[in-house]
C-alpha cells in the first residue's frame, strides 16, 4: 500500500502540477482578451482546469488519509507537516478569493471588455496563486520522491516557502507593472511577439533567482556535511533516551567526566570489556587480509581483498571453545578489522574501528578471543570501510556446533552468495563458485544448508525436489520447525542467514539463487546416482514468512508489556550532502551519521524499537552485540515472534522489535546494505556508563560503516 501511495501521490502532485500551470498561463492571458466572449471562453475553460485541479489535490490528501488508517501516522508525518501546508495556502486563496473573481467577469457579447474587467483580470494576485499553486504542487511531487521529510523542523518547512516565494518574485513584479498600465488606463501590448519577450526575460530572471539559491543552499550543504576530523562518538548534545529515566549521558560530559575522576558512576572504557579471556585457547585460527587474484569456476578473473587467499574462509567451532583469531594485515593499505556479525561478542572484540578498536595497519596484528556461547551460523567481515572492503572479498564464516548436536546430519554445507566485479561483468556466485554444482548424496541422507547472504540487497532462493524445514533464523534455532513445500521460495537481507535442511530422496533436489528462468543464477544440484542432464526449476507458489512459522520464541520481552526504552527509527532518503558530495541518502529520523542521535540505554533496561520504512528501498537493520525479539509487523503482532541480528526491512513495512540491554558497550545499529552506511545510515546503541577508548575520523584512519 505504501509503495502504491506514493506513487499515486506523485501522480496526483504531477497532475496538479500540471493543471494549476495551464491555470496560471491561461489566467496570464485574461487581460489582452479583445472582446467579452474571448474573456468569457478563456475564464470558462481557467474555471474548467481549476476544477480538475482541485479535484487532484482532494484525492491526494485523501490518498494520504488511507496511508494512516492503513500504515500510521509516521508513513505520512513529514507530508502533512511539510507539503500540506505549502499547497493548502494558494489553493484556499484561489477558492476564497480568485474564482469568485473570475466569476463575477459576466460580461457578453462582442464588444470590447471594460476597463472596470481588464483590470479585475489583471489583478496580480490572480495569476500569482495559480503560478504558486503549481510550483507548490511540483515541489511536492519532487519532494516525495526526492527529498521525504522525516519529522521535520521548522527550518525545513520554511525552505520550500522561501523557494516559492524567490520563484514568484519576478514574475510579482512585471505582473504589478502590468496591472498599473491598466489602472492608470493605459492599452496593454497585445503582440505575440512582445508578450513572448516579456516571457523570456522573466524566465530567465526566475531562473537567476533560483540558481542563487542553489548555489547558497550547495554551499551550505558542501560545508555542514563534512564529517569530522576526529571524533569519539560521544555526542552528549544528540541523544535518545528512549523516554526512560535520565542517564549519565543526559547529566553532560563534563557531569560524567567528573563523575569517572572520582569513581563514583562505575563508569568503564570500551577497551576494557574483553570479556573473562583469562583461561587459554581451546582453537587458534589465523587470518591474514591480503590481495589476490582469484579465479571463479566459470574462469572470470576478479582483484580480491582475502583473508588467507581465499574465498570465504570457514572456521568451525564447537558451542563452549574459547577461541582465538589472530588478524595480520599483509597489504590493505586503508587497514581492516574483523566484525563478528551477529555474534555477541564482548564489545572490545566487535571490530568496529575507531568504537571498539584501532584499524589493524598493513604489518600490524590484532587479536581477537572470546568464548563460542552460540551456536549457529555466522559470517565475519571487515567493518573498515566495509562498502569496499567486503564488496572486495574481505568476509568468511563462523560456523559454531553445538556441544551436543540432537540431530547428525550427513552433509552440511555453507554457502555463502556473492556478487564479484570480474573482468566479464558481475557475477553472482556461491564463495567462488559462480556456475551450477553437482554434489551426489545417497537416498535417506541428511542434508544441512548453511545459507548466508553478503551481498548488499535481498536475494531469493530456491530448493525443489523435496520438503525441507528452516532450522534456524540468523544462527538462532527455530522450534518444531514444519516442512515446507518444494514450491516455497525463501528470501535472506543483505547479512542474513538461515540453516535449511532436508532429507535426500530418490531423485534430484534444485537449489539455486533467484528466479526459476534465470540460468546463469548459481546453485547446487543435489544427486543420487546419475546426474540431471538439464535441471528445470519450476516457478515459485509461495514465498517464506518467518512471522508464522514453528513455535514463538518465549523470553523476557515476550512476556512483557511495559518497556523501560521505546525508540522509533523512521528509514527515508533524500538527495543531499555528505562529506561534502552530493550523494542521495539514507536517513534515519530525517538526519545521517553523525547528526542522528545516539539510543542510550541502561544495562538490564528492557528496549524497544520500531522500524517505519518510508524509504525507496529494503534496508536489512543490524544491531551489533544483541538479537532482537521480532514483536510486530505493520502494527499487528505476529503470530510467532522469532530472534534476529539482521531485520529486512521492505518498503511501507514497519515492525516492532525488542532485546534487553544485557551487553554493555557502544554498539553500531545500521543498515546492512553497506553502500547506505557508506553515506550515514548509522546510528549508535550507546550504554550509559562507556568511557570512548578510540576516535574516528580521517586523524585516525578509523572509518566504519
Amino acid at each position: 500500500m505504501f509503495m502504491f501511495g506514493m506513487i499515486v501521490s506523485i501522480i496526483f502532485t504531477v497532475g496538479m502540477a500540471l493543471f494549476w500551470g495551464i491555470a496560471g498561463i491561461t489566467a496570464a492571458g485574461l487581460p489582452y482578451s479583445i472582446t467579452n466572449h474571448s474573456l468569457k471562453k478563456k475564464r470558462t475553460f481557467l474555471l474548467r482546469i481549476a476544477g480538475i485541479a482541485i479535484l487532484l489535490n482532494a484525492a491526494w490528501y485523501a490518498t494520504m488519509i488511507l496511508q494512516i488508517i492503513l500504515g500510521g501516522w509516521l508513513f505520512v508525518e513529514g507530508m502533512v507537516k511539510t507539503l500540506i501546508p505549502l499547497t493548502v495556502i494558494p489553493q484556499c486563496y484561489i477558492a476564497v478569493r480568485v474564482l469568485p473573481r473570475l466569476k463575477s467577469l459576466q460580461n457578453s457579447g462582442g464588444e470590447p471588455p471594460t476597463q472596470a474587467a481588464l483590470q479585475t483580470a489583471a489583478q496580480p494576485g490572480i495569476v500569482l496563486s495559480f503560478y504558486a499553486a503549481s510550483l507548490t504542487s511540483g515541489i511536492s511531487a519532487f519532494s516525495i520522491f526526492f527529498f521525504q521529510s522525516v519529522l521535520p523542523g521548522p527550518v525545513e518547512i520554511a525552505q520550500r516557502f522561501i523557494l516559492v516565494a524567490l520563484l514568484l518574485l519576478v514574475p510579482a513584479i512585471f505582473l504589478r507593472r502590468r496591472y498599473l498600465k491598466l489602472v492608470r488606463g493605459e492599452q496593454l501590448r497585445r503582440g505575440l511577439a512582445f508578450r513572448l519577450l516579456n516571457f523570456i526575460a522573466t524566465a530567465i530572471l526566475t531562473a537567476a533567482l533560483a540558481f542563487i539559491f542553489l548555489v547558497a543552499n550547495v554551499l551550505v550543504g558542501v560545508n555542514t556535511s563534512k564529517l569530522p576530523e576526529a571524533s569519539d562518538m560521544m555526542d552528549h548534545s544528540l541523544i535518545d533516551e528512549g523516554g526512560g529515566v535520565p542517564t549519565l549521558m543526559s547529566m553532560g560530559s563534563d557531569h560524567h567526566r567528573q563523575q569517572n575522576d572520582h569513581h563514583q558512576s562505575g563508569t568503564v572504557e570500551v577497551a576494557a570489556l574483553t570479556g573473562d579471556i583469562s583461561e587459554p585457547a581451546d582453537v587458534k585460527f589465523e587470518l591474514v587480509a591480503q590481495r589476490k587474484e582469484i579465479t571463479l569456476a566459470s574462469g572470470a578473473v576478479i582483484d580480491a581483498w582475502t583473508y588467507n587467499g581465499e574465498i570465504a574462509p570457514e572456521l568451525r567451532v564447537k558451542h563452549g571453545d574459547m577461541i582465538e583469531v589472530k588478524l595480520v594485515n599483509k597489504d590493505i593499505d586503508s587497514g581492516v578489522t574483523i566484525h563478528w556479525h551477529g555474534y555477541n561478542v564482548p564489545n572490545a572484540m566487535d571490530g568496529v574501528p575507531g568504537m571498539t578498536q584501532n584499524i589493524v595497519k598493513p604489518g600490524e596484528s590484532f587479536i581477537y578471543k572470546f568464548r563460542a556461547e552460540q551456536e549457529g551460523s555466522y559470517w565475519f567481515h571487515s567493518h573498515q570501510q566495509a562498502s569496499e572492503q567486503v564488496r572486495k572479498g574481505l568476509f568468511g564464516t563462523l560456523i559454531v556446533e553445538p556441544e551436543q548436536e540432537s540431530e547428525i546430519y550427513d552433509e552440511q554445507l555453507t554457502l555463502i552468495n556473492h556478487r564479484w566485479e570480474t573482468d566479464q561483468g558481475y557475477k553472482k556466485a556461491f564463495g567462488s563458485r559462480d556456475e551450477l554444482q553437482w554434489k551426489q548424496v545417497d537416498p535417506g541422507e541428511t542434508v544441512k544448508l548453511s545459507i548466508i547472504n553478503s551481498h548488499n540487497i535481498s536475494e531469493k532462493y530456491l530448493l525443489q525436489g523435496t520438503e525441507f524445514r528452516i532450522a534456524a533464523i540468523d544462527g538462532m534455532r527455530i522450534q518444531d520447525p514444519q516442512p515446507l513445500s518444494g514450491q516455497t521460495a525463501f528470501r535472506l537481507g543483505s547479512g542474513g542467514r538461515y540453516d535449511v535442511t532436508f532429507t535426500m530422496p530418490n531423485h534430484p533436489v534444485l537449489f539455486k539463487l533467484g528466479n526459476a528462468n534465470d540460468e546463469s543464477d548459481p546453485g547446487v544440484i543435489f544427486y543420487t546416482e546419475t546426474p540431471p542432464a538439464k535441471p528445470v526449476f519450476k516457478t515459485e507458489s509461495a514465498l517464506f514468512d518467518p512471522s508464522n512459522y514453528g513455535k514463538p520464541v518465549v523470553n523476557v520481552v515476550t512476556e512483557t508489556n511495559k518497556f523501560d526504552r521505546e525508540f522509533e527509527m523512521i528509514l527515508g532518503n533524500k538527495m543531499g550532502f555528505y562529506n561534502g558530495m552530493f550523494n542521495f541518502l539514507w536517513t534515519i529520523n530525517g538526519e545521517v551519521y553523525p547528526r542522528v542521535p545516539s539510543f542510550v540505554v541502561k544495562e538490564g533496561d528492557r528496549v524497544k524499537t520500531t522500524f517505519i520504512n518510508k524509504s525507496l528501498t529494503e534496508h536489512p537493520m543490524h544491531l551489533h552485540g544483541h538479537h532482537m525479539t521480532v514483536l510486530k509487523k505493520n502494527n499487528v503482532k505476529v503470530n510467532t515472534p522469532w530472534l534476529s541480528d539482521t531485520l529486512n526491512v521492505l518498503p511501507g513495512e514497519s515492525y516492532e522489535v525488542a532485546f534487553i540491554a544485557d551487553n554493555p558497550g557502544m554498539w553500531m545499529d545500521h543498515c546492512h546494505n553497506l553502500d547506505h552506511a557508506a553515506t550515514g545510515m548509522i546510528l549508535h546503541l550507546m550504554y550509559d556508563n562507556m568511557l570512548p577508548s578510540y576516535e574516528v575520523g580521517t586523524r585516525s584512519g578509523n572509518l566504519p560503516d
